[in-house]
């Protein structure tokens, strides 16, 4: 079907398919395509929809579409790329036939049009196929240059657009194994459309199922191993539980098909696609990347902002929504990058890395080349990591065993783990991944609506203190059930604000680890409270909701408290089993930093209480209430004080 134009992607604007309460993919759902503003479902509104192959064939598939566990679109259990020749309506359904979301227009513009006035612009402009190689062509080129026909690079070609602002319109591929560099484009350039592809079919791996979920099994995974572009991704020394095992043709193939955009600060890179490729900007400013979409990475990651040999911090780089497939290292990596007082730089926007082998958006940690590669004040606004082989998103500054940072704040002024990285973090999905959902480190920095779900370790891991949190959601994290794996850890000292944890089953660890913050409005209705470790729970707050369910039937102890904020009332309870379907009570308050038993219940299944008595004799404040009581010793004497209606009196109860 090579006559077909089709040039339109069925995708969700969102950029995965899920359930908008949730949050969960809409695993066995279906999307009918139709035209714009009516019902798909009907047949009669129904357009062709087509499968594009790796070498741009076409093949006419029937309705619905098939979501799989990762809200992603297959055809016989295989992500496809699927395309229609205009713009259309979209419903889709979940495995229960009801209507999950409807489209009536997917498309805010036509891409027709736009190619039609992406012609007549370059009508009398540069056209590739004039000339004998890219640089001639660059050389020519006035404002405008249209890569009309295939561009086959060779590794660690170079073309100089000598400061010209330019805008690259691109309708082919840049095809080649290795680094293909772009420097000196003027502030204000435009590259539109570009797309990477390697020359090699390379060596892939699948760590997920037919399902969806992970394979665990090494012998499995390596099974899995197959030349292809778009599905999966080239194992590397990262892949620690297979790699002494490959082949070593697979452990050797080191492919790239990488654009490096170099001293070009100011420019835009509009809907970047690579079939096994990767973009890089190096050591620049105010670059952004659009949207990139049909995009499957290679070797390196799928996105970079590098600086390698600098002291320089750069700033005002950012991947704007969009979404990137596989790659071996991650979906967008951040190098020696700054935003300032204004937090220029980051991801925003809806971008979605999926099946990434190392994170799905990370700043980089500790030194390249002896310089400090750590990133401060960026923002990572509306991110859906899904399936990342590491973590979901991945923004600590310090990694591993503490040494003396190289161009950098050192040691003495801030501890391993604390630096001012003071990042913007919100809205941010994690979905199954295999490492950490939302995984950070630092001494400043503002984190909110932050979800993670069904993560194999921590679902939320942030170090470091004087962080201010708002709206964390763990959802059935530590999905490996690994002793001693908790799903929220939040070692230092921070404020909490809203925190809502959801087992469906209660895994090994604590729901909640942070053992020196004060939490405000804990919701956490299916956990045990044996699962709770948390510094402070402050009470004096209008509003606040404390929320925890024991569950008797394993449970050994109850939410730990510690003291963070002496100022603040706090109170510790443990609840112990002794025995079938009974249990004691201990409570304690907080007196000179240490809990001080105050009341015990039900020990030994006797079912008496036993109420603490002051050891030395109380002064007439230390009961203020009307028509209560406190007793103490009074030498041998046992001596109630007593108000009653606001008079004070004293009775002996012993002698």
């Amino acid at each position: 079907m090579s006559d077909i134009t089709a040039n339109v992607v069925v995708s969700n604007p969102r950029p995965i398919f899920t359930e908008s309460r949730s949050f969960k993919a809409v695993a066995n759902g279906k999307i009918y395509i139709g035209q714009i503003d009516t019902d798909p479902v009907n047949p009669a509104n129904q357009i062709p929809v087509y499968i594009e192959n790796e070498d741009g064939s076409h093949v006419q598939i029937t309705q619905p579409l098939i979501i799989n566990a990762a809200g992603k679109i297959v055809y016989n259990g295989q992500l496809v790329k699927i395309v229609t020749v205009q713009g259309h309506s979209m419903a889709i359904y979940d495995a229960h036939g009801s209507q999950v979301d409807y489209i009536a227009n997917v498309l805010k513009y036509d891409p027709d049009q736009y190619s039609i006035e992406a012609d007549k612009k370059f009508k009398y402009s540069v056209k590739l196929s004039d000339y004998p190689t890219l640089q001639d062509a660059a050389s020519a080129a006035v404002d405008g240059l249209l890569i009309d026909v295939d561009y086959h690079f060779t590794d660690g070609e170079t073309v100089d657009f000598s400061g010209k602002k330019l805008t690259i319109e691109c309708k082919a591929k840049f095809i080649g194994d290795g680094k293909l560099t772009f420097e000196n484009l003027g502030s204000g350039s435009r590259i539109v459309h570009p797309h990477m592809q390697s020359q090699t079919v390379p060596y892939v791996i699948s760590r997920w199922d037919s399902n969806g979920e992970w394979i665990t099994e090494p012998s499995t995974i390596i099974s899995t191993l197959t030349q292809s572009r778009t599905q999966g991704y080239a194992p590397t020394v990262n892949d620690v539980d297979i790699y002494n095992s490959l082949p070593d043709n697979v452990k050797n193939q080191n492919l790239i098909s990488h654009l490096i955009i170099s001293n070009s600060s100011g420019i835009d890179v509009f809907y970047p696609k690579a079939t096994f490729g990767s973009y890089e900007s190096f050591k620049n400013n105010n670059v952004k990347f659009w949207y990139p979409r049909d995009f499957y990475g290679d070797m390196s990651n799928c996105i970079a902002f590098t600086a390698w040999d600098s002291t320089d911090y750069y700033h005002g780089n950012y991947v704007i929504g969009g979404s990137t497939n596989y790659g071996s290292g991650s979906g967008v990596c951040f190098y020696r990058n700054d935003g300032g007082v204004g937090h220029d730089g980051g991801v925003i926007g809806g971008f979605t890395p999926y099946r990434c082998g190392e994170s799905g958006v990370k700043t980089y940690q500790n030194e390249v080349n002896g310089i400090s590669q750590r990133c401060y004040n960026l923002r990572f606004i509306d991110i859906n990591p899904i399936e990342t082989y590491y973590d979901g998103v991945d923004l600590n500054a310090d990694y591993g065993t503490p040494t003396e940072r190289q161009h950098d704040y050192t040691l003495a002024q801030y501890a391993w783990n604390n630096l001012p990285t003071n990042h913007i973090v919100s809205n941010i999905q994690a979905y199954k991944t295999h490492g950490v959902g939302i995984f950070g480190d630092g001494s400043t920095g503002f984190y909110r609506d932050i979800y993670a779900s069904y993560s194999r370790g921590a679902g939320i891991f942030i170090k470091g203190s004087g962080k201010n949190f708002k709206n964390l959601t763990s959802i059935q994290n530590n999905a490996a059930n690994t002793p001693g794996e908790n799903q929220i850890i939040l070692d230092g000292a921070n404020i909490i604000d809203g925190v809502n944890i959801i087992n469906y089953t209660q895994p090994t660890g604590l729901a909640i680890f942070a053992p020196n913050s004060t939490v405000t409005n804990l919701n956490a209705p299916s956990v045990p409270s044996s699962s709770i470790n948390i510094g402070n729970i402050e009470g004096l707050v209008v509003g606040n909701l404390i929320h925890v369910q024991p569950n008797l039937a394993n449970q050994t102890s109850a939410v730990y408290l510690n003291v963070v904020n002496t100022s603040v009332a706090s109170k510790r309870e443990d609840t112990i089993k002794i025995g079938p379907g009974a249990s004691e009570v201990t409570r304690y308050v907080i007196s000179g930093s240490s809990p001080r038993l105050t009341m015990r219940e039900n020990h030994g299944d006797f079912g008496s209480v036993n109420i603490a008595f002051s050891g030395t004799v109380l002064p007439d404040e230390a009961v203020p209430d009307a028509n209560s009581y406190a007793v103490y010793w009074d030498g041998t004497n046992l001596t109630a004080l007593i108000n009653h209606g606001g008079v004070l009196t004293r009775q002996k109860l012993t002698t």
